[in-house]
């Protein structure tokens, strides 16, 4: 038996649209005792989700550097005139380490740890120091952290079921092989330091997020100033490494000046009265061996300079756009994740009642009716086939 399907929609009247609002109404006030008790049960769990949640700061530290220009002009190369140096050459190669790896370099394991011996003090609020609480004692960061870590449910379950293993010492740290502890600090810190880089207008924002608002603020700063201690560092390597050679050699020419020079004032004034050809060609030799130490002293003093100009040409200069301050509030408000549930569990109990009820009940009837038609319709069937 075939049936025709109208796949046409039927207009429907502007009428049979307009939405029941006074029915809806009813129908809220007729339940609202239901909607209260799912509202207030969903505002319980909210509860218990927001105490469960670990609260976290978040605090940021804007810094931006200054465009290096590696032309070997300008203050340097007028010093280097001034010394008679102008043909030495100043500038530099081009830069392996740039703001753009501070990302990076703020995740490595060797920056990492270089922040576990940092003192941190957990923060206690004035309001809690009047109710007798005594001062926070200054901890290290790893000690910090380990605890934090040691005192969660999840790694309190693994440490039940697996064991505490025996490597555990912080004082020895090696880099290519953590243990197992040093590992879950560095990961945490990992999760707790970041840093993006915007390279259209090079400034660079430092965020840390940790549970503690002071610790937060305390580790930012630390982290700010250890990153540009680092690119410091390594954009100063070679030329502090040339400093320091020619700092060598200018003692060592020193010494021989000195020494040059005091044989000269011995032959001087022993030999004052001898006359003798070999007596006065020492001389001469010793006078010229003096004046040559001098000028070779003197060029080395002119490249320490140089290279002390360089130097502080080389360091990269930060300014620090918005410095650490101390959060206010966490970033995970506990009001807001109560509100949010209590919103849900509203939404779900009256759209339950005006919408979902209603709408079950006429499923289930367009259910029990086809049913019943298919039922009818195969008893039919039955009756009208021959008997064979």
């Amino acid at each position: 038996m075939e049936e025709n399907v109208n796949f046409t929609s039927p207009i429907v009247d502007e009428e049979e649209m307009d939405i029941d609002w006074a029915g809806y109404a009813v129908k809220f006030l007729r339940n609202w005792r239901f909607i209260a008790v799912c509202t207030f049960l969903a505002a319980v769990l909210g509860v218990g989700v927001a105490l469960m949640q670990k609260r976290t700061y978040t605090v940021n530290v804007t810094l931006a550097p200054e465009s290096q220009s590696k032309s070997g002009g300008g203050s340097l190369g007028g010093l280097a005139s001034l010394v008679g140096l102008s043909g030495a050459n100043l500038s530099g190669g081009s830069d392996a380490l740039n703001i753009t790896l501070f990302p990076e370099i703020s995740q490595s394991t060797l920056f990492l740890t270089q922040l576990f011996d940092v003192e941190v003090t957990p923060y206690v609020s004035p309001v809690q120091l009047k109710k007798g609480a005594k001062p926070a004692v200054p901890i290290s960061l790893f000690q910090y952290i380990k605890d934090v870590e040691d005192s969660g449910l999840i790694q309190r379950i693994k440490d039940s079921l697996f064991g505490t293993p025996d490597d555990m010492e912080p004082d020895t740290l090696n880099i290519a092989q953590l243990n197992k502890q040093q590992r879950l600090v560095v990961g945490a810190l990992q999760k707790a330091v970041s840093a993006d880089v915007d390279k259209k207008s090079g400034i660079v924002t430092i965020g840390v997020t940790m549970d503690d608002p002071w610790i937060a603020t305390t580790l930012a700063d630390t982290v700010c100033t250890r990153l540009q201690n680092y690119v410091i560092a390594y954009r100063t390597k070679k030329t502090q490494e040339d400093l320091t050679y020619y700092e060598t050699l200018a003692e060592e020419a020193k010494d021989k000046m000195v020494k040059a020079q005091a044989a000269y004032a011995r032959s001087v004034d022993y030999d004052r009265s001898v006359i003798l050809q070999s007596v006065s060609s020492a001389k001469e030799r010793l006078q010229q061996e003096a004046q040559l130490a001098s000028e070779i002293y003197s060029q080395m003093a002119q490249q320490v300079e140089m290279a002390k100009a360089k130097l502080q040409e080389e360091k990269p200069v930060f300014a620090v756009v918005e410095a650490a301050t101390m959060p206010q509030y966490p970033n995970n408000s506990r009001k807001k994740v109560v509100l949010a549930f209590m919103f849900i569990g509203f939404c779900l109990a009256a759209g339950w009642k005006l919408l979902g009820e209603e709408y079950l009940f006429s499923f289930k009837q367009q259910m029990n009716d086809r049913l019943l038609d298919e039922k009818q319709e195969n008893t039919e069937n039955d009756k009208e086939q021959p008997i064979g």
